[in-house]
C-alpha cells in the first residue's frame, strides 16, 4: 500500500525492474537446474547407446552425430523438470533473502510477482513441446539412417572371406570373395528347433535394412541338410535361391523407427483417426454377428419341444451368442497411439503447471532457501514421474481412459497449486 498526505492508496503499478529482478533469479536457477537434469538424462541416453555404438566401431565424428540426433528427447524431458526446480529455487531464495518481504513493504503484492513465473513457465512448455513434436521426429529419422549405415558397414566387415563367425544364433563359414559376393558359404542354424539345419550356398550377398535391425543373405545354389529330432532320419533339400534373415540386434532403445513417440502430433492424430475408424467397423461387424446369433437363438427356442436335437441346437446357438457377446474387438495399438498423443502435450504442459506450483511452495521455505527448493523439486519430479508411469500402465491395461491416464498427474499438480495458495493465504492471516 502507498500513503500520501495521510491518505491510504491502493497498490500502484508493478515496477518493471521488480519483475526483471524476479525473472533474472528464475532464469539463473533454471539454467543450473537444466544443466543438472540435462546431464542426468544425457548420461542415461549415452549408456543406452554406448554398447551399440562401440560394437560398430563408429568413427568419433559419427558417434558425436548420433548423440546430437538423440538430444531432442533429452531436451524435451529436461525442460519441464528444470522449470519446476528453477521456479522453486528462485522463489525459495527470494523468500529466504527477505526480498519478498521487501517487495511487500514497497507496495508490490506477492501475487503480482507471479507474472515472471507464468511467462517463463509457458516458454518452457513451448520449448519442450517443440523439441518433442518437431525436432525429435527429424532427429530420429537422421539417427536411424546413420545407425543403419554403421550396422551395414560393421556387418560387411564381419562377413569377410575365409572366416568363421557366430552371428546371432547362427554360425557362418565363408569362402572366397568374388566382387561383392561371398562364395561357398555354410550356415549352421542353431536357433531352429527343428533339427538345426545346415545350409550351403554357392554364392551369397548381404543386405542390411535401413533401420539396421535385420541382415538378409541372398543365396543361390542352395542345399539344406536337416536331421529330424528324435529320429534317425535326415532330409536334403535343393533350391535355386534362398533369402536367409538374421536379427542383427533388438531395435535400439528409443529409435525403433515405428514408435509413435517418434511421430509428430499431427501424424499421430491421423493414425489414431484411421485406427479408430477401422475399430468401429470391426465393432459393427461383431455387433451384426451377435445380433444374428441372438436371432438364431430366439428362433431355436420356438423349437424347444422338438426333442433332443432341438435342445442341442439351442445349446449351440446359446454358446455362439455368448462367444459373440464376449469377443468384443479391441485394438491395443490404438490405445498406445492415443497415450503417446496425449503424452506429447501433457509432459510439456507440466512445465507450465510446475512453475505455478513452485512459486507458492517456495514461499513456504524460510531459511534453507535454494537448497530446500531444489530438494523439494527432486521429490516432486520423482512423484510426478512415478504417477506418469502408473498412468501409462493403467492406460495400456484399459483400466482408465488414455486422456485421464496422461493428464491425471497434471490435474494433481493443479490441485496442489490451489492447495498451496490457500494454505499460504490463510496461514498468513493467522500469523497476522
Amino acid at each position: 500500500m502507498r500513503q500520501r498526505n495521510g491518505d491510504t492508496l491502493g497498490p500502484g503499478p508493478i515496477p518493471g525492474i521488480a519483475l526483471l529482478h524476479v525473472a533474472r533469479h528464475y532464469l539463473q536457477s533454471f539454467a543450473i537446474s537444466f544443466l543438472f537434469f540435462f546431464v542426468v538424462f544425457f548420461i542415461n541416453q549415452i549408456l543406452l547407446l554406448a554398447e551399440d555404438i562401440l560394437s560398430k566401431n563408429a568413427p568419433f565424428a559419427q558417434t558425436m552425430l548420433l548423440l546430437i540426433y538423440s538430444l531432442p528427447s533429452v531436451v524435451a524431458i529436461s525442460f519441464p523438470f528444470s522449470a519446476l526446480a528453477g521456479a522453486l529455487m528462485a522463489s525459495a531464495g527470494l523468500n529466504a533473502d527477505r526480498e519478498i518481504l521487501a517487495f511487500s513493504a514497497a507496495g508490490i503484492s506477492t501475487a503480482s510477482l507471479y507474472t515472471p513465473f507464468l511467462i517463463l513457465g509457458l516458454a518452457a512448455a513451448l520449448v519442450s513441446f517443440s523439441a518433442n513434436d518437431y525436432f525429435l521426429p527429424r532427429g530420429s529419422k537422421a539417427f536411424r539412417s546413420l545407425y543403419g549405415d554403421l550396422v551395414s558397414r560393421s556387418a560387411a566387415i564381419e562377413l569377410t572371406p575365409f572366416t568363421v563367425k557366430k552371428y546371432s544364433s547362427s554360425i557362418l563359414v565363408t569362402g572366397p570373395r568374388s566382387d561383392e559376393d561371398i562364395e561357398d558359404i555354410l550356415i549352421f542354424d542353431q536357433g531352429d528347433g527343428k533339427g538345426k539345419p545346415l545350409i550351403s550356398a554357392s554364392r551369397a550377398r548381404l543386405d542390411i535394412d535401413e533401420a539396421g535391425e535385420w541382415a538378409s543373405i541372398h543365396m543361390t545354389g542352395i542345399l539344406e541338410h536337416r536331421v529330424d529330432p528324435g529320429k534317425e532320419k535326415f532330409s536334403l533339400t535343393r533350391a535355386d535361391s534362398l533369402e536367409y534373415r538374421l536379427a542383427i540386434k533388438d531395435p535400439i532403445v528409443g529409435f525403433s523407427g515405428t514408435s509413435p513417440a517418434e511421430m509428430p502430433s499431427q501424424e499421430l492424430k491421423s493414425h489414431i483417426g484411421r485406427k479408430a475408424k477401422a475399430l468401429e467397423i470391426r465393432k459393427s461387424d461383431a455387433q451384426r454377428q451377435a445380433d444374428g446369433a441372438r436371432a438364431r437363438l430366439l428362433a431355436s427356442y420356438g423349437e424347444a419341444f422338438g426333442g433332443a436335437e432341438a435342445l442341442r441346437r439351442i445349446e449351440r446357438n446359446l454358446t455362439a451368442y455368448t462367444q459373440a457377446k464376449e469377443s468384443a474387438p479391441q485394438d491395443r495399438s490404438l490405445m498406445i497411439y492415443t497415450l503417446e498423443y496425449h503424452k506429447k502435450f501433457a509432459i510439456p504442459a507440466a512445465g507450465f503447471f510446475f512453475s505455478l506450483l513452485a512459486f507458492p511452495l517456495g514461499l513456504g521455505t524460510r531459511k534453507a532457501g535454494r537448497t530446500a527448493g531444489f530438494g523439494v523439486a527432486l521429490l516432486i519430479s520423482t512423484l510426478y514421474w512415478g504417477l506418469l508411469f502408473a498412468g501409462q500402465t493403467a492406460g495400456l491395461r484399459s483400466v482408465v481412459s488414455p486422456v485421464l491416464a496422461m493428464w491425471a498427474p497434471n490435474l494433481l499438480v493443479v490441485l496442489g497449486i490451489f492447495a498451496a495458495w490457500i494454505t499460504r493465504i490463510f496461514g498468513t492471516r493467522r500469523q497476522l
